[in-house]
């Protein structure tokens, strides 16, 4: 069977079971993004634990990726969301009559201009074996590092926990050493394939070596970071000899050296295209790791550029306008409250947490009508009161309980109808919201790369009046203004807003991104981009201290602008500070000249 493909049965199968009326996956995929797709497939000879273990795993390298902890609902595989930072994650499972289904997003952007999305889908059709696809999606102007993206140690993690097979072979995360003659010609035969389309990283052992432990985790480490990319050999001295022989010494690996072969390899190969790494080049821990680092990056062009015989498994996407659009029924709720009325039970109903009615937040029933909602559980009475044996008959009752009932049902499903509909316009205002600050992220870096200036065009504010709104239509995700410098700007003599304005705008920008790529912010002096008047120094004995979200911070910076301090019209100070929780710049002081601690 050739490398690299799955069964053509075996497939068709899998793409059948995958397939969902009205939604097409390819079209959700931003027009110009790059995207690196790999998909595994669970052994049939797997234990029924084995979706559960790949879930797990992936949870766990979530987690571990975003830095702090996931919600409770992530560890019981359901759906959820965890935005507002960076980086996003989040994550969504459907189960119906066609299997299940869970899908995860990790959303970051590195540097200014860069977004990825790297999705990790385990799905389970009925009737199919168990997928896991892996697909990360590069929407960014610059071009991100795929070493970074890739999570190939997840899926090597995945291997551990349960035998995966890609294209029908036991998916490989630790490197194969050639060690026999039947072997080799194995190796051979696959190297030469011209249906082969798994890179092979081939790394020869030098002779001579009595202590193979520190090439051995060289090796592993290789092989970790190629997990669903490529696959790894190991050529002891006399096997590099026997590959000579076979494909000649100049396409050959020997001495200590790697090689990566690309798939199309046979005897009249060109070499370059093959590239051989010397074992002097990975004499220490960085080398090695430069070395590991372009084998990836060769392994991912050459996964983007093969071509894929099947439609990509059912994405978050997809999952999530699956579940968007069905809804979230809550008659399992309805049923549990009928019974609790027939039983009389006066304990808390505990519903399943997979239908995510309001009852979870304690709010499906006004407080004094049917129930009290003050704990997050719900207790449910009736409202009218028991009547006696001697003035009410049996009918009268079972007609006073059924009308109870269907209170309760409209009840429900008002409430319910109302919290679905809030909660899918949040939604819905949030994703536009992030999607419209994402392209004028990328709009703003795509004119900066063509030479242009996106902030040509920024109208500055002619009085003071509007200043502050300003800065929180324009600069709101950059800029704070202190409650003290607010209170200031009502009182401000200085005559050049527009000035001002520019001050507060190099503050948002060219300051803040050198803090974000870790370069050094502190540029004393003359701010060209603002005009010779303007300059940037420490406060000295000027030193002020701001009380800023609770904590107290000391402005040790200020711009300067205007010589003539005791003249309010044409002297002006902005003391700022950087603030590492919120990412931005905050303005204490603004505009006059003095000394003194703020709240």
């Amino acid at each position: 069977m050739r490398q690299g493909r799955e069964p053509r049965d075996e497939r068709k199968r899998g793409e059948e079971a995958l397939r969902v009326d009205g939604v097409s996956h390819e079209a959700l995929t931003p027009t110009g993004a790059s995207r690196l797709r790999v998909e595994v497939e669970v052994a049939p000879s797997a234990g029924p634990s084995a979706v559960h273990e790949c879930r797990r795993t992936a949870i766990d390298w979530l987690q571990g990726q975003v830095g702090t902890a996931l919600p409770r609902r992530a560890f019981a595989h359901r759906s959820f969301s965890q935005i507002g930072g960076n980086p996003a994650c989040r994550a969504v499972r459907i189960r119906d009559a066609r299997g299940d289904y869970w899908a995860a997003q990790l959303q970051r952007s590195p540097h200014k201009g860069q977004d990825t999305v790297t999705e990790v889908v385990i799905a389970q059709p009925d009737g199919s074996s168990p997928l896991v696809c892996i697909e990360v999606v590069d929407r960014s102007v610059v071009a991100t590092d795929p070493n970074d993206e890739y999570p190939a140690e997840m899926l090597a993690a995945m291997a551990e926990r349960a035998p995966l097979l890609q294209g029908g072979r036991t998916l490989c995360h630790t490197p194969i050493v050639v060690e026999s003659a039947e072997t080799m010609q194995g190796f051979h035969r696959m190297l030469v394939d011209p249906g082969r389309q798994m890179p092979f990283a081939v790394a020869s052992v030098p002779p001579g070596i009595d202590d193979l432990d520190p090439l051995r985790s060289q090796w592993v480490s290789l092989a970790r970071a190629l997990t669903g990319l490529a696959i790894v050999w190991v050529l002891p001295p006399k096997m590099t000899y026997r590959l000579s022989d076979l494909v000649t010494e100049s396409l050959s690996v020997f001495l200590g050296a790697w090689r990566f072969y690309r798939p199309g390899f046979n005897h009249l190969a060109d070499r370059t295209r093959h590239p051989l790494f010397l074992k002097n080049r990975m004499e220490d821990d960085r080398g090695v790791q430069e070395t590991v680092r372009q084998f990836v990056t060769m392994a991912v062009e050459e996964r983007m550029r093969a071509a894929f015989d099947s439609q990509p498994v059912i994405g978050y996407d997809d999952l999530a306008r699956l579940e968007a659009a069905g809804g979230r029924s809550p008659a399992r709720l309805v049923a549990l409250l009928r019974d609790s009325l027939r039983s009389g039970s006066a304990e808390p109903l505990r519903p399943e947490r997979d239908f995510s009615s309001t009852v979870d937040r304690g709010q499906i029933l006004p407080e004094g009508r049917h129930g009290h909602a003050d704990t997050g559980q719900t207790t449910v009475r009736e409202s009218v009161s028991t009547p006696t044996e001697s003035d009410t008959s049996i009918p009268d009752r079972a007609s006073r309980e059924r009308r109870g009932h269907r209170m309760l049902d409209e009840g429900i499903r008002t409430q319910t109808g109302r919290y679905e509909q809030a909660r899918r316009r949040a939604d819905r205002a949030e994703r536009q919201r992030d999607e419209a600050l994402r392209r004028a992220a990328q709009l703003a870096e795509m004119v900066r790369a063509l030479g242009g200036d996106p902030d040509a065009v920024t109208l500055f504010p002619t009085t003071w009046e509007q200043f502050a709104p300003w800065c929180e239509e324009h600069l709101g995700e950059c800029v704070s203004l202190a409650e003290t410098a607010r209170r200031e700007l009502g009182n401000a003599e200085f005559e050049d807003v527009g000035l001002a304005a520019q001050c507060i705008h190099w503050l948002a920008h060219h300051y803040r991104d050198e803090r974000l790529r870790g370069r050094n912010p502190y540029r004393h002096g003359h701010i060209d981009h603002i005009g010779d008047g303007v300059v940037n120094r420490p406060c000295d004995a000027d030193c002020l201290e701001c009380n800023w979200r609770g904590q107290s911070h000391r402005v040790e910076w200020c711009l300067h602008c205007g010589a003539d301090a005791h003249d309010p019209r044409h002297s002006l100070r902005i003391y700022y500070f950087w603030d590492d929780q919120t990412q931005r710049v905050v303005v204490a002081s603004m505009p006059p000249h003095g000394k003194a601690t703020m709240a």
